[in-house]
This record gives C-alpha cells, sequence and structure tokens, in this order.
C-alpha cells in the first residue's frame, strides 16, 4: 500500500508484514530483560547495549531512579561476575536541571537522565546476564549480553541499514524482517531521528522502534546529516556511547576491522585519524561505514567533496567494502578494487533514481543488508520488505594482503566502474548539514520510473528472486 508522492519521490510505504521474531538461544539461558513493576515506572528509556568490544561493554538506559547499578551473571549458575554503578553520560551543563525533572509527571524527551556501567575484563566471545538495580530492588529481569567475537576460523552475522528514522510502516515492517535474522550487532548508516534529530525524534523513531532489539545486541551508528541539525548532534552523541572520538571511531569484531566516518564534517584531523586507525589494522577484513555516499546515481548526484576527502585513504588501505546511506535506494559500484554501497531503504522515503548505467547494481525498494564473515568470505544479501533476497555479494580472499575476488548471485563478477579512483586527499573544515553535489555531472534521468511496492502478504517465505533493475 502507498500513499503520498512528489516529483522526485516515491510512494509512501503504508502496508504491514506479520514476521515470527527470531527465537535467540542466548533469551533461553538468561531471560527477556523484561520490566519489573518497579522498573515500569521508573524507565525513561529501556537498557540498550553500546561499545562492546571483546573484553568490555556498556548497558545504557534513562532511568529517575538516579542510583541504579547494573549487575553481570554467568547464564549457567548465575554466579556474579560483577556489580557497576551506573554514572550519568549527557551533558554535565544539564545534569541538575535534568535530575530536577525526573520528578515532572511527563518528562520531556531532552531532559531523560541517561546513565550507563561500563564492564571490563570480560571474555571474549561470551554470553551474559545482566540487571538492572535500584538498591536491592531489581528494575529489569534478567537479559543477555555477549562480549564481541575473537578473531577465529567461526564466522560472525550483523546487519546493517540506513535513513531509517521516519517512525513509519516501512521502518517498523523492516525492524520486523530484522527480528528473525541471526545476528550479533548493527550497524546504522545516518538519518535514524528526522527531521533534524531531536531528543525526541531519537527516543520516538530510534530507541522506541527498535527497543526489544537494542536490549540483546550493541548499535554501531553514524552521524547522518539529520542529526546534525540539533546543536550539531549533540542530542545523538548523548544518546550514544560511542568509542573514542564517538563522532568518528572504530571497533574489532571476530576478524573484521569496523570503521564509522563523519562525512558531514571530513576535517583534517578526522582524515589523519581514519589514515593512522586503517594502518595500525590487523585483521583481513575492512568495512567503513558512514552516511553521504561517494559515488551515486541519485537525485543529488555523486557526493565529488565527500570522495575527494575520504577515497584515496580507502584505496590506499585496501578497504573491502565501503557502505554509506543518505540516497533512499540501493546501489553497488566497484572502483580500484573497493566496493561501494548505498543503502539508505530502511525506512526513508524512496526516491526515483538518475543515471542509471553507471552503477553495477542498483534499485528502489526498503531493504537491509545481512553479512555473515568468516576468516577467508564476506557475503552480503540484501533482503527487501516482502523478505527477498535481491541480490547476495561475496568477496573472497586467503589472506589480508590479497585483494578480494568478487561473487554476485554465486557467479564469478569481476567487473570494475570505469570511474578514475582519486589521487589527492582534501580535507573539509566545514560542517555540512546536506554535502555539495558534484555539479561536473548532468543528471539523467532514468526513462522508466523504478518500480513501486507492494503490500507484502503475511509471513511471506524469503525467495532468491530479485527484481529487474530499473
Amino acid at each position: 500500500m502507498v500513499s503520498g508522492s512528489t516529483c522526485y519521490h516515491l510512494p509512501i510505504w503504508n502496508g504491514e508484514v506479520n514476521v515470527t521474531p527470531r527465537e535467540r538461544e542466548s533469551i533461553k539461558k538468561c531471560g527477556t530483560g523484561a520490566l519489573t513493576d518497579a522498573g515500569s515506572t521508573q524507565f525513561t528509556r529501556e537498557p540498550y547495549l553500546q561499545s562492546t568490544t571483546t573484553t568490555s561493554t556498556t548497558i545504557a538506559f534513562g532511568t529517575r531512579t538516579l542510583k541504579t547499578r547494573v549487575v553481570l551473571s554467568e547464564p549457567d549458575d548465575q554466579k556474579i561476575v560483577g556489580a557497576v554503578e551506573a554514572v550519568y553520560v549527557g551533558d554535565d551543563n544539564r545534569k541538575e536541571a535534568r535530575a530536577a525533572a525526573q520528578a515532572k509527571m511527563q518528562l520531556a524527551p531532552d531532559d531523560i537522565y541517561v546513565m550507563a556501567a561500563r564492564f571490563d575484563k570480560l571474555e571474549p566471545t561470551h554470553l551474559y546476564c545482566y540487571q538492572v538495580f535500584a538498591g536491592e530492588t531489581a528494575l529489569t529481569e534478567l537479559a543477555p549480553l555477549a562480549t564481541a567475537a575473537a578473531p577465529s576460523k567461526e564466522t560472525i552475522k550483523f546487519i546493517g541499514l540506513g535513513d531509517t528514522g521516519t517512525g513509519g510502516a516501512a521502518q517498523i515492517a523492516i525492524g520486523k524482517w530484522i527480528a528473525a535474522q541471526p545476528f550479533d550487532f548493527m550497524l546504522f548508516f545516518g538519518d535514524i531521528a528526522y527531521a533534524s534529530g531531536t531528543a525526541a525524534q531519537l527516543q520516538h523513531k530510534f530507541f522506541q522502534i527498535y527497543r526489544d532489539i537494542l536490549r540483546y545486541v550493541p548499535t554501531y551508528p553514524t552521524l547522518g546529516n539529520h542529526e546534525r541539525r540539533t546543536r550539531q548532534g549533540r542530542p545523538y552523541l548523548e544518546a550514544f556511547v560511542l568509542p573514542e572520538p564517538e563522532r568518528y571511531y572504530s571497533f574489532d569484531w571476530g576478524n573484521v576491522h569496523f570503521v564509522a566516518i563523519d562525512t558531514t564534517q571530513r576535517d583534517t584531523k578526522q582524515l589523519t585519524w581514519l589514515d593512522e586507525d586503517l594502518g595500525k589494522n590487523k585483521l583481513p577484513w575492512v568495512i567503513v561505514f558512514g552516511h553521504h555516499p561517494m559515488y551515486t546515481n541519485s537525485l543529488r548526484g555523486p557526493q565529488l567533496w565527500i570522495r575527494k576527502a575520504f577515497s584515496k585513504i580507502l584505496t590506499d588501505h585496501k578497504v573491502d567494502l565501503v557502505i554509506t546511506g543518505h540516497e533512499h535506494q540501493y546501489e553497488r559500484f566497484r572502483v580500484a578494487d573497493v566496493n561501494y554501497v548505498v543503502s539508505g531503504g530502511g525506512g526513508g522515503q524512496l526516491t526515483r533514481l538518475f543515471g542509471s548505467s553507471r552503477a553495477l547494481k542498483q534499485f528502489t525498494l526498503h531493504h537491509f543488508l545481512a553479512f555473515e564473515v568468516g576468516p577467508e568470505k564476506l557475503e552480503m544479501r540484501v533482503i527487501d520488505i516482502n523478505g527477498r533476497e535481491l541480490e547476495k555479494l561475496e568477496l573472497i580472499k586467503p589472506s589480508k594482503e590479497d585483494t578480494a575476488k568478487v561473487k554476485v548471485d554465486d557467479k564469478a563478477a569481476p567487473k570494475q566502474n570505469q570511474i578514475a579512483p582519486e589521487k589527492t586527499t582534501v580535507p573539509d573544515e566545514k560542517l555540512h548539514d546536506e554535502p555539495d553535489d558534484d555539479k561536473s555531472e548532468k543528471k539523467i534521468e532514468v526513462p522508466s520510473a523504478p518500480p513501486v511496492q507492494e503490500a507484502p502478504q503475511p509471513q511471506t517465505p524469503p525467495s532468491k528472486d530479485p527484481p529487474k533493475t530499473p
């Protein structure tokens, strides 16, 4: 079902899906983390996992009770591993006012008193149970959390999606399909809270939508231009407890080194950090994710200045995969052996494509990305709002030094875009709400309009028949 369209937008999707969430083994061993009667009156933002590494993790939440602690235990015998007092992690200048505001009957989202408890010296690839307390009163039941996987022969599974934050039917439907997948953490490619990244929009269009997922798995977001519109992204930076320096950061999970970049402000300091960070990596796979695309056939065109800032560094370090959002569609490019994916179909209103001949693959459908990565193979599946697998990208390499061989839908795909790689790195010290378009490229509209999505039927079984490329 669709409604509401403009010249360059496709109609808004407003259907429903009926998908059974995946039953997690970790929940059987720990519990659901449901709020207790006491907790139901105290939490202003339910617990969510942050900044998980092989030996540490952070549990964050908003609560009216300013003295809380988190207890970590083993799942088998409930042996206590540790207990940590939660501390305030928001803006210090607003701490006292927010503490006083907790007595109000109706609490504004900007007054949520965000607290966090960090645990260190944990075991890698290990399942724990956690529970939040106020004094001796339990505010939650036991819930599972797992530390990041150490490098091994085992595969890791994770989800990626971008441009989610409408709070609408498409975002909710994609969230239901995601809940049916096996995964250990999530990547978000920006624009998680339209239209301005306010505290209220973050609360209602991110934390409430994904509440039942955030409780069990950590999320790693990146700044979108819409999050930057309120106090230069302060509500976003307060809500998430990310690795330093937070605006951009990196982390490891299994055999993959992940790097989140800030495409809204591609300054010298970030570019120097990125070059040094990638130079230190010892893992076989590297995935970089941000918001604005470096290559796209969208209405707004290729982001030339973003490409000039980041692309040479990514090429020099032989990055395997660069994923961005911003454009509400799916596109895939390969330039100088670096694979570029645009994935902005997580819930925002879809937009028409331009210049269709430039991408190796493109379509305008709501979708998300499901990954499985081992030491020698990276597999990315593109799944749409009907549960269909639209494309499977495989990168295969026996060692870190090798260039990955590419397969698409189980067939060899050596093709690259005939686009010259960038030869220089050009920093940009300005903060951009919207990036500069590459005005040197003529925008050519696709002659035939992209397909309009139909509402899926309940319990639609997944298939591997992709739609035709527009």
